[in-house]
């Protein structure tokens, strides 16, 4: 089990310690179910069991009978759960509270209607498969339902129900879910049934195979624990890519402390010669498609939004570097691509890996004072693990916008009036516009759900205004930066989604990008650029000279196109875009932008859109335009490796 956790791995040491990892949890866990259940399996005295089930012939109908029953009335109780929780969300409007005390009285009920009926049953079935198994024996051939014979029958017609009720109600219902994470603890699982299976019929195997299995078990443990101390590094490569090993790592060790054993040199940005290093206020609205949004010509109505447009830099060709938060956010905060992040999926975020340096700790290294206002426990929450808050050193967390802005007015407030203080980064996140529903009914009329979620924006744009209300007295040359983006956008309808995450169409990646504030230009830049450019950037304009794109950097800083030291073209810039396959998500989707130019590839066809006369991409030109999808499948294959 542990060698198939750790497949992948080409150095002994990090392959010895995966093993370890997954052994400190895998272990005592088999070691409690197998003394649980040979009690049990003593318990039930499975030999007396037999002998008062079979009849003469040596059939056991009764046993039979027994087994259908106990099959049908599992399918009867996951049947009643299932439909139950489906009226009781009908009922209650998907109240989990009372879903979760109802819920189980109708198991409990449905359990209790099949253990009444279970004998009748049970005699009935058996009946019916005496008198088959007779007929079957008046031809002069054995019984057909010896115990052994029905035990592997039953299993057999358990495992084919299930696959089948997978198959063909379950998983088309609920879409793609990762499994990857059971398969070590199967093969673990089946070791040990079958470790059980041959521990009286091979006393001398059992003796050596049990010697050797607990010395490497124990050296692997011991290379585990060894490495969180003289080999972090290793340590949390295995974290990163070894779920089930992970595990083990967060639950038993702490993860910053084994980051702490990392050596961060040049953590620290450099400073730019003769450069200030003014506050700056990074917000990122969650669920925001560009084109509804005043600076690129939508309906909604948002007045600081629109007035932050015309007096700084709006990027009319921004794109967010996947279609959901998880995949985002953490490649907005490190610069990387989403397919280079690493980390484990955790609830709905991703928990990022402790290697990689996040932006507000390069900050926080510059000297900077940092703060984090932000919607939701389970990205920034201390509880949560996600990595997502580290370096900043103030957080609040509040799911509620309005209440989340008037928090941080008030921090700003309070910090205002103090002297002497350090420059300023602060990040806002807002979830509002991700439940632009409201809750309510989701209208099917195209216009009306624009407009419902128009409204939405409007509410964010209320809670910018109670943010940016902090600096009203500041003069104009010491007013922050102020940068406002979005994680990715949502589909209204546009080819087939009424939301997000299911494609990298513009409508879910082509995002909001205004940058406005002291020393930036007021101008329209129609230069492609990505999100993942944001960290960079945001370090530059902080003063600092930005991190060289190498293996730990792949966004370029844009700081030049906001001070208009450098004009965009239009036919310049490249974004890239990808769908990251995890338990919720299909991924196999990347995305190419460069100027005008879109190819998405969806695993299966390739996509060809000119965005800049085509932004709706309603016209694929794949088969138009050879020379242009060649040139971009192959910068496509250079960014999606």
């Amino acid at each position: 089990a542990g060698l198939l956790e750790a497949r992948g791995r080409e150095d002994a040491l990090g392959l010895a310690a995966a093993v370890g990892f997954l052994a400190l949890i895998v272990f005592p866990v088999l070691f409690g179910l197998s003394v649980v259940a040979r009690g049990v399996y003593a318990g039930w005295q499975p030999r007396d069991l037999a002998a008062s089930v079979v009849e003469e012939g040596g059939g056991a109908p009764r046993l039979a009978g027994w087994l259908v029953v106990i099959l049908l009335g599992a399918l009867l109780v996951a049947w009643a759960a299932f439909q139950g929780t489906w009226l009781l969300a009908a009922w209650t409007a998907f109240k989990p509270l009372t879903i979760s005390f109802a819920a189980p009285i109708i198991s409990v009920l449905a359990a209790l209607v099949a253990v009444a009926v279970s004998r009748p049953a049970a005699r009935l079935v058996a009946h019916g498969v005496r008198r088959l198994d007779a007929r079957w024996r008046r031809t002069g051939r054995g019984t057909l339902l010896r115990p052994r014979v029905v035990f592997a029958v039953a299993i057999g017609l358990a495992l084919v129900t299930t696959y089948v009720l997978w198959r063909l109600m379950v998983k088309r219902r609920i879409g793609p879910i990762d499994t990857s994470l059971l398969h070590a603890p199967a093969i673990a699982l089946a070791a040990t049934l079958a470790a059980h299976a041959a521990w009286y019929r091979l006393p001398r195997a059992r003796v050596l195979v049990g010697m050797i299995a607990g010395v490497v078990t124990a050296s692997a443990i011991t290379v585990a624990v060894v490495a969180v101390r003289a080999r972090p590094t290793t340590t949390l490569e295995v974290w990163g890519d070894q779920p089930l090993a992970g595990i083990a790592i967060e639950r038993l060790f702490d993860l910053d402390a084994i980051r702490a054993n990392i050596s961060l040199a040049g953590f620290r940005p450099t400073d730019r010669p003769g450069a200030e290093h003014p506050d700056i206020i990074l917000v990122t609205l969650d669920t925001v498609r560009a084109d509804h949004t005043p600076p690129y010509g939508g309906n909604a109505d948002m007045p600081v939004l629109r007035e932050l447009g015309q007096r700084g830099t709006v990027y009319l060709w921004a794109f967010a570097p996947s279609n959901v938060t998880r995949r985002s956010i953490p490649s907005m905060v490190t610069g990387l691509q989403p397919n280079r992040v690493r980390g484990r999926v955790v609830g709905w975020a991703l928990r990022v890996d402790p290697r990689h340096v996040l932006l507000a700790e390069r900050l926080r290294a510059g000297g900077y004072e940092t703060a984090g206002f932000m919607c939701c426990k389970g990205f920034w929450g201390a509880e949560a693990r996600t990595g997502l808050a580290r370096g900043l050193e103030h957080v609040t967390i509040e799911q509620n916008g309005m209440r989340l802005a008037k928090a941080a007015r008030a921090w700003l407030d309070a910090r205002e009036r103090q002297p002497n203080n350090r420059p300023l980064f602060l990040w806002m996140h807002i979830l509002e516009p991700h439940n632009w529903t409201g809750g309510g009914v989701d209208p099917k009329d195209p216009v009306e759900r624009g407009r419902m979620y128009d409204r939405a924006l409007t509410g964010v744009d209320a809670m910018m205004l109670q943010l940016f209300g902090a600096f009203t007295e500041r003069r104009p040359e010491r007013a922050p930066i102020a940068i406002i983006t979005a994680d990715h956008g949502e589909a209204l309808g546009e080819h087939g989604a009424p939301y997000h995450s299911t494609d990298l169409y513009n409508s879910q990646i082509r995002v909001p990008l205004v940058i406005a504030g002291p020393g930036i230009k007021p101008q329209r830049v129609a230069e492609t650029v990505s999100l993942t450019d944001l960290t960079p950037t945001i370090v530059e304009l902080a003063g600092f000279e930005p991190p060289p794109r190498d293996s730990t950097m792949d966004g370029r800083s844009l700081a030049d196109l906001a001070t208009g030291a450098r004009v965009g073209s239009p036919d310049d810039g490249v974004a890239f875009a990808a769908m990251i396959k995890d338990r919720s998500n299909p991924g196999g989707v990347t995305a190419i932008i460069k100027g005008p130019w879109k190819l998405i590839d969806n695993g299966v066809s390739l996509e060809l859109y000119d965005i800049k006369s085509d932004p709706g991409e309603r016209q694929n030109l794949i088969g138009q335009k050879p020379e242009i999808a060649e040139e971009l499948k192959k910068l496509l294959a250079v960014h999606a490796r």
